[in-house]
């Protein structure tokens, strides 16, 4: 049986009914913010291939921080402890370990076979304390400081070591030798710091004036050999503000007093 075929009138009225379904889909798109042009075109995103995620630098989040401290240029950290054995050794003049457990830094030379091994100096220290821990890892010696203004204090003869941490004196309260914090260098030998590695005077300007920049520095929550001890301070108006083992400062009342410590 033959269909009948639609009546002038009904094609008129179907044909009137796609359009207007035609614009309103269009007008739908338009107040959606959908570019009807290009809806059907190709995503822009540049596909990443799994082999360009292996081989792309590894940078750790801690040290893409900037902080008040420490410069803003970034240096790759790569966590390192005794269960990643691959970790190459420095290849430079020292090793420098910073051990958590003891309170102590230790400088390292090679011996005849290329172990760093053998003690330069040995210092006490003070690292992050519990609201502020230190964090492991390596790092290398990236920046040098005679002074440097950090979190409200300022710090002397400064080795930086990355985004966050750096070697100094215990805190100043001005850019002034005769305004140490009495309180902060009393505790040398325990944590105190927001991270950084504190030392007195005679131990930080030793590392600011014979660390080459990008010597290796190591931290690790073990313990090995402990530092010397730092001088003592006499606890008396004279001597406040004073670093007793700065032999620098010529108008120290500790110049030329013999020291113990």
């Amino acid at each position: 049986m033959t269909r009948p075929l639609l009546s002038q009138s009904s094609l008129s009225v179907r044909l009137a009914a796609a359009l207007l379904i035609c614009l309103l889909c269009t007008a739908g798109c338009t107040a959606r913010g959908i570019d009807t042009d290009s809806v059907s075109g190709s995503d822009d995103t540049v596909p990443v291939s799994l082999s360009d995620l292996l081989s792309a630098p590894k940078v750790s989040a801690t040290d893409t921080a900037s902080t008040t401290e420490t410069p803003t240029e970034t240096t790759a950290v790569t966590t390192w402890n005794d269960e990643y054995p691959g970790v190459p050794y420095s290849t430079t003049k020292y090793l420098v370990v910073v051990y958590l457990g003891s309170q102590s830094t230790v400088v390292y030379e090679p011996d005849e076979n290329g172990n760093y091994n053998v003690i330069v100096k040995r210092f006490t220290c003070s690292t992050g304390s519990d609201d502020t821990p230190t964090d492991t890892g390596i790092y290398r010696a990236r920046a040098k400081y005679r002074w440097r203004f950090m979190n409200g204090v300022y710090g002397q003869y400064c080795t930086s070591i990355s985004t966050r941490y750096l070697f100094h004196s215990v805190p100043y309260k001005k850019k002034d030798v005769s305004t140490l914090k009495n309180e902060e260098y009393d505790k040398l030998g325990s944590p105190a710091s927001h991270g950084c590695i504190r030392m007195c005077v005679r131990d930080c300007k030793w590392m600011y004036d014979n660390i080459p920049l990008g010597t290796e520095v190591r931290i690790t929550q073990e313990s090995g050999p402990y530092g010397p001890g730092v001088p003592r301070r006499i606890a008396d108006p004279v001597h406040d503000g004073w670093d007793p083992s700065d032999r620098w400062a010529l108008d120290s009342p500790y110049f030329n007093q013999t020291i113990s410590g």
